[in-house]
């Protein structure tokens, strides 16, 4: 897997000439961090005196970030190998319909991961560890990073869809998604703004 590369060699192989790993990985590079970022500031939270009240909502969204940044994770590798199953639809003259649509799921469940990270995001900086507010805020804008560069992934790849009801959904799904993480995230910067002078 791509994630068991160091930093560097990950960041080699995006920036070399091969079309793979692309934007869609990094999308999900970007949602894995913002997951990480969550867990930290929930560790930091777990555990003190001052957010008892919270403790075991925090035990609940470190589990769920975690298990969201594991899928993150796999979903790196994913992308690429839907991008080279395009590319081979192409030099092969393979089933290019199955192709792009696979290209453009991959991305969408990014997209649909990533407003999940957005809300334990969101929860974290509301509830938890005030000195890792920061921490939460980054966690926020990984996540809104990750879903504006999911979403990107699945329109480039819709206009080479025939099934018009495959479209339709998708660009439903997106909307309404789009909608929803921009709230979440003005919340979000409500909150760094009260906090951070």
């Amino acid at each position: 897997m791509m994630i068991d590369k160091s930093v560097k060699e990950l960041l080699d192989a995006i920036s070399s000439k091969a079309p793979t790993p692309g934007g869609g990985s990094v999308a999900a590079l970007a949602g894995a961090i913002s997951c990480s970022l969550a867990a930290m500031v929930c560790n930091l939270t777990i555990g003190k005196k001052k957010y008892e009240s919270v403790e075991e909502k925090m035990k609940e969204l470190l589990e769920k970030a975690m298990g969201l940044r594991r899928r993150f994770e796999e979903l790196i590798d994913e992308d690429s190998k839907a991008f080279d199953e395009v590319m081979k639809a192409f030099k092969e003259g393979g089933d290019k319909e199955t192709a792009f649509k696979k290209a453009a799921e991959v991305p969408m469940e990014t997209a649909s991961l990533s407003k999940e990270a957005m809300n334990i995001a969101y929860y974290v900086a509301i509830h938890g560890n005030k000195n890792a507010i920061s921490d939460a805020g980054s966690s926020a804008y990984m996540a809104y990073s990750a879903f504006k560069m999911a979403v990107m992934n699945v329109k480039i790849n819709l206009p080479y869809i025939e099934d018009e009801k495959f479209k339709n959904i998708a660009e439903e799904k997106i909307a309404r998604m789009e909608k929803e993480i921009e709230q979440t995230f003005e919340k979000v910067k409500e909150a760094l703004q009260e906090n951070i002078k």
